[in-house]
């Protein structure tokens, strides 16, 4: 009986190591044909498409902000300030508020005055305006053109249906002559209640 058992295990183990060895050469005959290809990501974001593949674009669906502060439209409007001559006698009251329940900024110039007869640029800026006796304007980042002004504006709004295109930080809000750049005002934008 002894005998017996000694058998079959020793018939078992071998038939085990046969037939183990045999799925192994297998596989490696198959690697050994096929080279492996490393995985691609594709060159543009995956877009929902259409049965014929083109893309659909979704309506009301906004540009997605990595960042995980909110845009400068969103966190500090309302933001007032006075709009002080730089270089020039320009003068004026600024107020930039959301209107509630939209993605829309309003921007309101009271008593614009610009300091010269010429077109001027009004521009909101990341760069910062200071007043006192020699008010400046530090350029920094990005500016945004909100519209072209001439002489005097008397009660001026603005709408901004899209807000997505201001800079990720708005400290300012500028007058340049937009003939030759030259910076005539601006205003340092704070927050109001």
């Amino acid at each position: 009986m002894g005998v017996l058992v000694g058998v079959v295990v020793v018939g078992s183990v071998s038939l085990w190591t046969v037939s183990h060895a045999s799925s192994d050469d297998a596989a490696l005959a198959r690697d050994d044909r096929v080279a492996p290809e490393p995985a691609r990501s594709p060159a543009v974001g995956l877009q929902p498409a259409n049965g014929l593949g083109s893309p659909i674009e979704p309506e009301g669906v906004q540009p997605v902000d990595s960042s995980p502060i909110e845009p400068w439209w969103l966190r500090v409007p309302p933001v007032a300030g006075d709009i002080v001559g730089i270089g020039s006698k320009a003068s004026g009251h600024v107020r930039i508020g959301r209107i509630s329940g939209d993605d829309t900024l309003a921007v309101e110039i009271d008593h614009l005055e610009t300091g010269t007869d010429g077109p001027v640029d009004v521009v909101l800026s990341a760069g910062t305006v200071t007043g006192g006796s020699k008010p400046t304007w530090t350029r920094s980042g990005d500016s945004f053109d909100l519209f072209e002004a001439d002489g005097v504006e008397q009660g001026l709004t603005v709408m901004l249906s899209d807000p997505w295109a201001l800079p990720d930080e708005v400290r300012s809000l500028v007058l340049l002559d937009a003939a030759t750049g030259k910076v005539l005002g601006g205003a340092a934008l704070l927050p109001t209640e």
